[in-house]
């Protein structure tokens, strides 16, 4: 497939997909010129440039994150990917407005730019394009999310993930707005340390005590959206332990286990070898020692305090069951 850009920009492309509505071009507004560009897919013929993603939703209207309803799902992925018509496939049947997002390769002017000189002192190594980009791509979504006056709903996965088909997703926006939580995983990298919460059918809610690492799939709502995104000054460290830092960004890592998604067992785009690599002085390492015990402290407190906050979650399902 090529792809034919307009003139204002060549950084993003999303699209949206809306189940059983029919979508007609719309005029692109200078402003939204400005924001990013319209892409057309060109295939062999015109039936194969007009053919939707999904549906009947058509591909060449610019509209940005999906956000005209109160929950849909946002994939991550890069626009030459072939795992999109594997994406394509498995989102059809859940009946959820979805958007592909471009991943970025670097922070857009407005957002929280790469500090090297952080990376290197905090995380002990600079972090390559890919982690820049990774990161880059989750903070543009969150921004754009947390801009809506009203409370949305986002559903953010990654091109790597494989969601269960059989599993209403829709709900959980509910149990979030019962139990107040508003950022949910549906999926870890590591079972890191975590408590338990309550049992909601034959599925726990947990909450990780420490970083579980991944930033796969995840529910949040707008208002944590922005509470995280007040939060990141500077893309200094992994955008998954910029989001694991609850102490600091208020996304408390509540999860349902077993997760209702999984990771494809295929290689990662996101590779983890700085391509300047910069090792941290004597210097560094004795702040990076202070800054540590600083947050090792940060989390010890808000552990503590989220085990009051777990025994509210568990009263409030006493009184209204939910099962997954």
């Amino acid at each position: 497939m090529v792809l034919r850009f307009s003139l204002f920009d060549q950084k993003v492309m999303s699209q949206t997909h809306v189940p059983g509505q029919l979508e007609a071009e719309r005029p692109v507004s200078f402003e939204q010129r400005l924001r990013g560009p319209k892409v057309e897919a060109i295939g062999e013929t015109n039936a194969a440039c007009n053919k939707p993603d999904t549906g009947p939703a058509s591909p060449k209207r610019w509209i940005g994150i999906a956000m005209d309803s109160e929950f849909s799902l946002v994939v991550i992925s890069f626009p030459d990917s072939a795992r999109r018509d594997r994406i394509r496939a498995s989102l059809e049947p859940l009946s959820i407005p979805w958007t592909f997002f471009d991943a970025r390769r670097e922070p857009r002017d407005h957002l929280p730019p790469y500090n090297n000189m952080e990376s290197v002192r905090f995380w002990g190594r600079g972090l390559s394009k890919s982690e820049i980009g990774c990161a880059a791509s989750h903070i543009d979504i969150l921004t754009e999310l947390a801009k809506s006056q009203q409370e949305k709903w986002l559903l953010v996965i990654e091109e790597d993930v494989a969601l269960d088909p059989g599993f209403d997703y829709r709900t959980l926006v509910e149990l979030c707005k019962i139990s107040g939580i508003g950022y949910l995983r549906l999926y870890a990298r590591h079972l890191a340390r975590s408590r338990h919460v309550t049992w909601l059918g034959q599925r726990e809610l947990i909450r990780f005590k420490k970083a579980p690492m991944g930033t796969q799939a995840y529910l949040i709502s707008s208002r944590k959206a922005r509470s995280f995104v007040r939060a990141v000054r500077t893309i200094s460290r992994p955008i998954d332990w910029e989001m694991d830092r609850f102490w600091a960004n208020g996304l408390y890592n509540y999860a349902l286990f077993p997760f209702p998604c999984l990771e494809l067992a295929s290689g990662s785009s996101v590779k983890k070898q700085a391509e300047f690599d910069t090792g941290p002085s004597a210097y560094d390492r004795v702040v990076w020692f202070i800054w540590k015990s600083k947050e090792a402290l940060r989390r010890f407190l808000a552990n503590m305090y989220l085990r009051y906050r777990d025994a509210e979650v568990r009263r409030t399902f006493k009184e209204r069951q939910l099962e997954f």
